[in-house]
C-alpha cells in the first residue's frame, strides 16, 4: 500500500502493465505504486514526445 502523502505526488513508479488480449475482449491494465488503471478499449496509443 501508500502513504497518504503520495497521494499528492504528481509521478507514480510503474510496476506493471498489461495490453489487454484476445481482440481487445480483455482490459489494459496500468499498475503504479499508487493507483491502477482499467482501460476497456478499441485502439489503445501512447506517445512519447522526449
Amino acid at each position: 500500500m501508500h502513504s497518504p502523502e503520495e497521494v499528492h505526488e504528481v509521478e507514480a513508479d510503474l510496476i506493471g502493465f498489461s495490453i489487454g488480449t484476445e481482440s481487445y475482449q480483455q482490459a489494459a491494465i496500468i499498475t503504479t505504486e499508487i493507483f491502477e488503471l482499467t482501460i476497456i478499449y478499441g485502439r489503445f496509443v501512447i506517445q512519447k514526445n522526449w
